[in-house]
């Protein structure tokens, strides 16, 4: 009907090389298309009112004390343990892991960690705060906080040399799904769709792949891109140690609802291509977008698009709710926060159940431990969002290393 609804992801980071480098060799990169720049600036939700995300921080941390008085989101406590933030000595054992609440709330308190790190996070990791690790996840705060004492310090000091530019999130002008298109006409034939696989198993001759429907295939080597604990269940006949190892991997589930709605029946919506809710608003959505706000051709001229966000870590239960109460959620948090009492024109509901790893404390190592065992099974390598970033371009890199990784070993055993 003339809409272009995202059911998962809706950007890419472009200025990852992974990301450029796999839209060339599919010929897409004429098909990008930026963020709408007069909708910049997100939102986040505020005692029941949308605020902007204050522009002068990075992430949680604000690049002066000044931002920090400026930010409209924090009482005059939590404003004045934050601007306590450079007197904080940085913590010792550095080489231990600590969760991202630990060092929020230990470097800023608990209200930078409630009002801002949570929803700012959790929209990238649908994790929670209090597992998720700051070596896996933000490593260049650990080390800010390292080399600097402060990360306002750091942030200043940043400021005052930098003329960098943001990291830029695109999309495609008919949306991902285009890229995952692009690589099934490149890979056509070759390809076996909507195949689950059973069980891998290793002999003399090589592996052997089982398939749900009772057939097999031969392969010299194995790229593993099942989520992890997908990954232990076919692997645990070859190796029962690095399927333990792989089942220690956290996975978190979410909903997302698109509402399509006729613009004459819409209020004026704020100029923002999205929003974000802390969990202590306590509200039913983690975030929302404005779709039409946010890129070009998303709906009809006559048309809006919205999608909410429902469930993650902290609040896993409503994902199993059915599509008409999910539905329900989203148009009810979209009245009380936008002033939308409209019937929308149609609902669309996916949920995507255990698919959006957790990086806990301690996956850094983890991950270390997991790459050299399946290392030690030979001809195999794992690749996805369970190891080493979530996002596309993050994906995209670690399938081409698995696979370069696998094809030089077989090429070096073929050639003796």
């Amino acid at each position: 009907s003339g809409y272009t609804m995202e059911l998962g992801p809706d950007s890419l980071l472009v200025d990852k090389p992974a990301a450029r480098n796999l839209l060339r060799k599919l010929n897409l990169e004429d098909q990008l298309v930026a963020m709408l720049p007069e909708y910049r600036g997100s939102r986040i939700v505020h005692h029941g009112r949308l605020r902007p995300i204050p522009s002068e921080f990075r992430l949680f941390t604000p690049t002066s004390l000044p931002a920090l008085l400026k930010s409209g989101i924090f009482s005059p406590a939590g404003i004045a343990r934050a601007a306590m933030e450079p007197f904080i000595p940085p913590r010792t054992g550095a080489d231990d892991d600590e969760s991202l609440a630990s060092f929020v709330t230990r470097r800023f308190g608990r209200e930078v960690l409630d009002r801002l790190a949570q929803p700012l996070i959790g929209g990238i990791y649908s994790g929670d705060p209090q597992r998720l690790s700051m070596r896996a996840t933000l490593p260049q705060f650990l080390e800010m906080e390292r080399k600097h004492g402060s990360l306002v310090r750091a942030m200043a000091k940043a400021k005052s040399g930098a003329n960098g530019t943001a990291p830029q999130l695109m999309s495609l002008r008919g949306g991902l799904q285009t890229i995952v298109d692009g690589l099934s006409s490149r890979i056509g034939s070759a390809a076996r769709l909507s195949s689950e696989v059973r069980e891998l198993s290793r002999g003399p001759a090589g592996w052997t792949i089982a398939f749900n429907d009772g057939s097999t295939a031969q392969a010299d080597a194995i790229v593993c891109a099942l989520p992890a604990y997908a990954a232990a269940r076919v692997l645990r006949g070859v190796d029962a140690q690095l399927a333990e190892l792989l089942e220690r991997i956290r996975y978190n589930s979410i909903a997302t609802v698109n509402l399509a709605y006729d613009a004459a029946d819409l209020p004026a919506l704020p100029r923002t291509p999205g929003f974000v809710v802390p969990a202590v608003e306590g509200r039913s959505i983690t975030a929302a977008t404005i779709s039409t706000q946010k890129y070009p051709n998303r709906s009809p001229q006559d048309g809006v698009l919205l999608r909410a966000f429902i469930g993650g870590a902290l609040q896993p239960h409503l994902v199993e709710l059915a599509d008409a109460e999910l539905a329900h959620i989203a148009r009810r948090e979209f009245a009380e926060l936008l002033g939308i009492t409209a019937e929308p024109r149609f609902a669309v509901t996916r949920r995507w159940l255990r698919l959006l790893p957790e990086y806990g404390v301690g996956h850094v190592p983890l991950v270390a431990s997991i790459e050299e065992r399946a290392a030690a099974v030979g001809g195999l390598a794992l690749a996805g969002s369970a190891y080493r970033g979530v996002g596309i371009p993050d994906c995209v890199a670690t399938g081409e290393s698995a696979g370069a990784s696998v094809l030089a070993a077989w090429e070096a055993v073929k050639s003796g």
